[in-house]
């Protein structure tokens, strides 16, 4: 039995100190007693001056602040398998992202102390906030080329679509020698044009709405709404809770654009005689939910998955609204229905 725990010790040890993640022991008033060659690399202390230190010196704030609640849970028995994130203070004075994972070591049925394994996941973070960057300059440089394409339309292609509507006009009153038939085409032509003009005005209100720019959110809502039940016969109320207030001019647009590609997927998708869009501003959050009665499907388990399923467009929406400190929620079950939820902060 004593060999059999000698080599269990040893065993112990060797996957101690060869682990890649920093791992170390820490009694129950967080001084350190262990740490392996990957926790002396992460912090740039040596393992002696690691040796005594209490966890205090070199975790942040709120990493700190989370651990002292994850040992509270674990001398109550639960057992936390999620990861948590955390910052910590090297030895040079510079900080280093953690992922971290503790758990209780026990002897003779008493907490002993902790065992933290922690994983540098600093670059992996700076690569995330860089491709955050990224797509904000994207998405914002996309938005730029709507609002010109839309400006274009409605100055140049749409006045001139409605001069050419005039000079139809004109020929069609005017006396003339025109056949009936020669009328008639005229008559056709004028109607082609006006169609066309009525379809630029609409694709131009879709790329950039100007009552967004000029009105707000609300004032938006309710052109979008009303425009999209001429299109497509779907009732659609709208309800607005506590008291209105504006937001920048980014929040505005991502908010609108959440709405108008749930609507629109309730046109496209859901097979829905209702709709609902709701805007509630409350305390801290403002919070728009689009909701329909059609036919739903089987959501993914979190908004990250939806390009995996082909929910491309909402996607797309759950990043914009992560870019503005937003969290978007999708909940759909079959026959009964989906509805598309996003928080920002208020």
């Amino acid at each position: 039995m004593a060999e059999q725990l000698r080599i269990s010790e040893k065993n112990y040890r060797d996957l101690f100190e060869s682990a890649e993640d920093a791992i170390w022991v820490q009694d129950l008033d967080g001084e350190i007693t262990m740490a392996n060659a990957a926790c002396v690399k992460l912090t740039g202390y040596s393992r002696e001056e690691l040796i005594g230190m209490n966890v205090e010196e070199f975790l942040s704030g709120e990493a700190l602040q989370r651990a002292r609640a994850i040992r509270r849970r674990l001398l109550r028995g639960k057992v936390m398998n999620k990861r948590y994130e955390g910052q910590v203070r090297r030895k040079d004075g510079t900080q280093a992202s953690l992922s971290l994972s503790a758990s209780l070591i026990t002897g003779d049925g008493q907490p002993k102390a902790y065992q933290v394994i922690a994983r540098d996941i600093t670059e992996e973070k700076r690569m995330q906030e860089n491709l955050r960057f990224y797509l904000h300059q994207v998405t914002k440089a996309q938005e730029e080329e709507r609002k010109r394409i839309a400006r274009e339309l409605h100055d140049e292609t749409a006045q001139e679509l409605v001069a050419l509507s005039r000079r139809l006009d004109s020929l069609i009153s005017a006396p003339s020698k025109l056949s009936r038939q020669d009328l008639k085409l005229l008559e056709e032509l004028q109607t082609q044009v006006d169609k066309i003009l009525e379809g630029v005005r609409r694709f131009s209100q879709d790329l950039r709405p100007s009552v967004l720019d000029d009105l707000g959110l609300l004032p938006a809502l309710e052109w979008l709404i009303s425009d999209l039940e001429k299109q497509f016969g779907i009732t659609i109320g709208m309800a607005v809770l506590g008291a209105e207030r504006r937001f920048s001019p980014e929040v505005e647009l991502v908010l609108f654009r959440v709405a108008q590609e749930a609507l629109r997927n309730v046109w496209k998708h859901s097979g829905a005689s209702r709709a609902w869009a709701t805007v509630e501003f409350g305390d801290g959050k403002t919070t728009l939910s689009v909701r329909d009665n059609g036919k739903g499907f089987e959501a993914p388990r979190s908004p990250a998955e939806l390009a995996n399923v082909g929910k491309l467009g909402l996607a797309g929406m759950e990043e914009r609204v992560r870019l503005v400190g937003g969290k978007l929620t999708l909940e759909s079950k079959l026959h009964k229905g989906t509805t598309v939820t996003v928080e920002v902060p208020a």
